[in-house]
């Protein structure tokens, strides 16, 4: 996987997105998964199978080390967000949004690593990108997502406040 950047390496798939060059991107989407199929729910390779037996793909994948992967350009429509809707009743999320995976189960906590990755990976896109939009999972798709699980958003640095909290019962504070 080549590194781009310093800090992205790119392990690019070819499945799970739509290939475009005209997007408006303002939204950054947090999720969480792991190889609920393999052995190992740590094992990146395993978890990028199990995206592909679905379908689907996000723009970025942060290990449990905190290395960044590319898996789709940021100009195409990555498949994260499925049905989904902005807390402004915006639909189609993906088509304006950049998805970013973290590998975490339902019952770990996220690592330092983690937490400082995104926050350069966020960094990065927002020099990129006028993002206005920083949201959970769980924020966009509430009667479908809980993810990111155990997400601390005190740890997220960003120069905008752009978290929204929606309908959630956790018990995460927001600026």
């Amino acid at each position: 996987a080549k590194k781009e950047n310093s800090f992205i390496y790119n392990k690019k798939v070819n499945w799970g997105y739509t290939a475009s060059n005209q997007r408006n991107i303002d939204t950054l989407v947090i999720h969480s998964s792991y190889d609920a199929l393999g052995d190992e729910p740590y094992d990146l390779n395993g978890l990028i199978k199990e995206y592909q037996q679905y379908g689907v793909a996000p723009h970025f994948l942060i290990d449990r080390k905190g290395n960044v992967y590319r898996l789709v350009d940021e100009k195409n429509i990555a498949y994260h967000a499925g049905v989904s809707k902005m807390p402004n009743d915006r639909t189609g999320v993906n088509n304006f949004s950049i998805g970013i995976e973290l590998m975490n189960t339902k019952e770990d906590e996220y690592t330092k690593n983690q937490y400082s990755s995104l926050n350069k990976l966020i960094e990065y896109l927002e020099n990129q990108f006028d993002i206005e939009y920083l949201l959970g999972h769980q924020d966009i798709a509430p009667d479908r997502k809980t993810d990111p699980w155990n997400f601390d958003w005190e740890e997220v640095d960003s120069k905008n406040t752009i978290h929204w909290k929606v309908n959630s019962n956790q018990s995460s504070v927001t600026g």
